[in-house]
C-alpha cells in the first residue's frame, strides 16, 4: 500500500481542491498543490488505502474508459505519484523486495541488493557485483523525504548526524542541506532506506556510500563480521593489519613494508574481519577512506600490530586483557547499545585467541618495518 504523508491538508478554496501544507511542511519550504477532478478522486482513494493498480482500476471505472484508453490513464496515474512523492506527500514502500533490485553487490559475507538509480552509486561498488542472489540487505533509495515522527532513543550525536532507535529502526538524521535528509535501517539490519530528494547534488554519491556503510557493517555485524579501524598489507599470503589512534602511522608503516619488501596493499583504513570455520579471515570491502586500496579477495588473518609512535622502535609485551580491548576499541562496527558492545567484545575475545599480536612502538624508519617483520616471521606458523 501507498502512504499518505502527515503535513499536507485537503481543503477547498473558492470551490477549487487543494493540498495545503503545514507545520514543517511550511518551514522546509513546501507548496500547495491544486489538484484536478482527476488528482481529488486519486488522493481521496489514496486516503482509503490503495496501490498503483487500485487508482487505475479507480480512473478507469470512474472514466468508463476503452482498452485503448488505458496507456494514457497509468501515465496519469504514474505522473500524480511522482508529483506527490516529490512534494513529500507520498512515501513508498520502504522494504523494496530484492527481486526488483537494480543491482547486486557481494560483500564479504553479504550479499548487498540495491533498489535505486546507479547515477547514485560510486564505481568501487561495481568491482563488487554479483548476480540476483538472496540479499541479506536490501538498499532501497527513496526520492522524498521521510515522514517520521517517532525520534525514538538518541543513541549517537556528532556534528555529521543523529542515530536514533525507534521500535523499528535505526534512524539516522543528516543536517538540512546533506542531500540525505534520512536513512532508516531495520533493526536486524537486513533493510536500509535512504530518503533522498529530488534533484540530486552532484556530491550525493559519496554521501549514499558513507551512509551504506553504516547500513552495511550493521548487517555485517548480525553475520559475524566486525570492521577494525586499520591499513592491510598481504605477506606470506596472509593479511597482516596495522591499528593505532589518528597520527599513529598506519599507512606510512604499510608504505614502508610495501618499499622495502614489495608487500600489496589490501586496504588502506578498514579491513572486515570474521571466522570461515574456524579460520580468521580479512574480507574485501570497498571503504577505504581516502587511500583509494582495496581488494575484493577473502584472505586469510595473519595477525594485528597495534602502533604507537615513539622515538625508538621497541616491541612491547601485551597482556590478553589488552589485546581485547584495543581490539574493541578499534572496532568501527556499531557499538551504540550495550549489546552490540558486547557482541564486539566478544568478537575480539574470540580473535585474540587465534593469532599473534603485537605493540609496536615505531618510527617512521625503515627499521620499524624491519623489527615487526622478525617478529612476524617468528610467529606465522605456530598454532593460537
Amino acid at each position: 500500500m501507498l502512504k499518505l504523508n502527515n503535513g499536507y491538508l485537503l481543503h477547498k478554496i473558492a470551490g477549487i481542491p487543494f493540498l495545503l501544507p503545514y507545520g514543517q511542511k511550511i518551514v522546509d519550504n513546501k507548496h500547495s498543490i491544486r489538484l484536478n477532478d482527476s488528482g481529488l478522486l486519486l488522493y481521496r482513494t489514496l486516503t482509503q488505502g490503495a496501490d498503483e493498480d487500485m487508482l487505475l482500476q479507480v480512473l478507469i471505472s470512474h472514466y468508463q474508459a476503452q482498452a485503448t484508453d488505458i496507456p494514457a490513464l497509468k501515465e496519469d496515474v504514474k505522473h500524480f505519484l511522482l508529483q506527490l512523492e516529490g512534494a513529500g506527500i507520498l512515501s513508498r514502500p520502504q522494504n523494496f523486495p530484492a527481486d526488483n533490485a537494480d543491482f547486486f553487490f557481494q560483500i564479504g559475507p553479504a550479499v548487498m541488493a540495491y533498489c535505486g538509480p546507479k547515477e547514485l552509486l560510486m564505481p568501487s561498488l561495481f568491482d563488487f557485483s554479483c548476480e540476483n542472489a538472496s540479499a541479506d540487505l536490501t538498499v532501497s533509495i527513496i526520492p522524498c523525504g521521510a515522514d517520521e515522527t517517532d525520534n525514538g532513543e538518541l543513541l549517537i550525536r556528532t556534528n555529521e548526524m543523529v542515530i536514533c532507535k525507534t521500535n523499528s529502526c535505526y534512524r539516522f538524521l543528516y543536517p538540512a542541506d546533506y542531500g540525505i535528509t534520512e536513512m532508516h535501517v531495520s533493526l536486524n539490519g537486513g533493510n536500509a532506506a535512504l530518503f533522498c530528494p529530488k534533484p540530486y547534488g552532484s556530491g550525493l554519491p559519496e554521501k549514499v556510500f558513507h551512509a551504506l556503510r553504516f547500513a552495511y557493517l550493521i548487517c555485517a555485524q548480525r553475520l559475524g563480521a566486525f570492521a577494525l579501524h586499520s591499513a592491510s598489507i598481504l605477506y606470506r599470503e596472509k593479511a597482516w593489519l596495522f591499528s593505532g589512534s589518528s597520527g599513529a602511522g598506519k599507512s606510512t608503516h604499510t608504505l614502508l613494508w610495501n618499499r622495502r619488501y614489495q608487500t600489496p596493499f589490501l586496504n588502506g583504513d578498514l579491513n572486515l574481519l570474521g571466522f570461515e570455520g574456524d579460520t580468521p579471515v580479512v574480507y574485501g570491502i570497498p571503504w577505504c577512506g581516502t587511500s583509494g586500496y582495496y581488494t575484493t579477495s577473502t584472505v586469510p588473518l595473519g595477525g594485528i600490530t597495534f602502533l604507537k609512535q615513539a622515538p625508538t622502535d621497541t616491541l612491547l609485551p601485551i597482556s590478553d586483557e589488552d589485546i581485547a580491548l584495543r581490539t574493541m576499541q578499534r572496532l568501527i562496527s556499531p557499538s551504540w547499545t550495550a549489546e552490540m558492545m558486547m557482541m564486539n567484545l566478544s568478537f575480539a575475545e574470540d580473535l585474540r585467541k587465534r593469532i599473534p599480536v603485537f605493540h609496536l612502538q615505531c618510527t617512521k624508519e625503515d627499521s620499524a618495518a624491519t623489527l615487526i617483520k622478525q617478529a612476524i616471521d617468528e610467529n606465522a606458523d605456530k598454532n593460537f
